[in-house]
């Protein structure tokens, strides 16, 4: 087999991370993403640099990854399909709300794999932040699929849940060169993927894998846990006019909001999969880990699309329901919540679509119809009130002022 992998998404985790990983061990790379403009000037500069740093020791390493292909989703359509259909492995880097349209693509490999008649193994891995994500693919690939399809995609094509949880950031002023593609994190060396017997004996093994059992209740932890303290921590920290992570993890209502927040989170989770307890330095590692200037970020990406990180299974509202139904008051965590209803960005459509519905629904119904809570299930009625209840407070508002159905 040749050592051939295909990147669904070119962004900073496709190219900072899977690109860097799959690049430094021997891997031909082909890309592919849906902008016209990454692709083109990839092609063009036919490479790019990842500088990384131990957030530990900080030494610094840096990485030129070339020998990579690049194709257009659209435009290079067919090319794209066949190198979906001409592999072993595929890897994806992506945002949600391309799922979809890559579950089309790869049904249309899967169909071209076998009109050819390939017998070889597909291995395709998901990397996305999102719980239930091998759930989504699977049901919507099955779905779509034909009874002769299915035995095909039953015996030729797995499914791979992985973790990419690199930091993958754009170079400062002070740290950019001639690379317009150029990234800066830090220095994971592993990819965590689902362990299965299958994927042991792939020839081609990616030495950066690291092969682990129940990545589903481990995406959980990092979406739960992880991404939950970043949100809180940013959310909070732009309300008092601070744009960057390092300084917000010393901000003391920020990081307090966070600590405490992920505590919660973190707490539910093992409740419902039976987690052993953290340690006292395990607890502060999720806020401490971002006071060096190696992995300093800019806290409006972190809170980009607030609408889709206030969704009912995602960072916010998935840990505070969880908790609720653990009977661990989500406090900490309804409150930081109720700080993404105060952003707002111009720059931002989702933080202007939700100030507009404020404007015309006012919080509660915006907080039962963003985050999709019934007020007569009683966790989803106790984490409706404590956004609520919280935001007003927050505002300094009379709650009386509005009109509540």
């Amino acid at each position: 087999m040749k050592r051939e992998v295909v990147i669904i998404g070119a962004g900073r985790t496709g190219r900072g991370m899977l690109g860097e990983l799959y690049h430094a061990d021997g891997f031909h790379i082909t890309f592919a993403d849906n902008s016209p403009q990454l692709v083109a000037g990839l092609r063009q500069q036919g490479y790019y640099t990842v500088k990384m740093s131990n957030v530990t020791t900080g030494e610094v390493r840096e990485t030129r990854v070339t020998d990579f292909d690049i194709l257009d989703t659209v435009n290079d359509h067919d090319a794209y399909i066949n190198a979906l259909a001409s592999v072993n492995l595929i890897s994806t880097a992506l945002m949600p709300d391309a799922f979809d349209q890559v579950i089309s693509d790869l049904l249309e490999a899967i169909r071209l794999r076998m009109t050819r008649g390939t017998e070889d193994l597909l291995f395709i891995t998901l990397g996305a932040n999102y719980v239930g994500l091998f759930e989504y693919y699977d049901s919507r690939l099955r779905a779509a699929l034909s009874p002769a399809e299915t035995v095909y995609f039953n015996n030729y094509v797995r499914l791979v849940m992985s973790i990419v949880n690199r930091k993958n950031l754009l170079p400062k002023e002070e740290e950019k060169t001639e690379d317009a593609y150029r990234l800066t994190g830090d220095d994971k060396s592993v990819l965590r993927v689902e362990d299965l017997e299958d994927l042991r004996a792939l020839q081609i093994l990616p030495g950066f894998f690291r092969l682990e059992n129940n990545l589903s209740a481990a995406m959980v932890v990092k979406i739960w846990t992880g991404n939950l303290v970043q949100c809180c921590m940013a959310f909070v920290a732009l309300s008092h006019g601070i744009t960057r992570s390092y300084d917000a993890s010393f901000h003391s209502l920020s990081s307090l909001y966070a600590y405490y927040a992920a505590a919660e989170g973190y707490s539910a989770v093992a409740a419902q999969y039976g987690l052993p307890p953290r340690t006292i330095e395990e607890m502060r590692y999720p806020v401490t880990v971002f006071r060096t200037k190696a992995v300093d970020d800019d806290l409006h990406r972190i809170v980009r699309d607030p609408i889709r990180k206030l969704g009912k299974n995602d960072r916010f509202i998935g840990p505070a329901l969880c908790a609720a139904r653990k009977a661990i008051t989500p406090y900490y965590i309804c409150r930081s919540c109720a700080y993404a209803y105060l952003y707002r960005n111009e720059a931002d459509l989702q933080s202007i679509r939700l100030q507009e519905m404020l404007q015309q629904l006012g919080i509660r119904r915006t907080v039962m119809t963003v985050s999709n809570l019934d007020p007569d299930v009683p966790e989803e009625k106790l984490v409706l009130d404590l956004i609520v209840n919280a935001y007003w407070e927050i505002c300094g508002k009379d709650p009386l002022s509005e009109t509540v159905d």
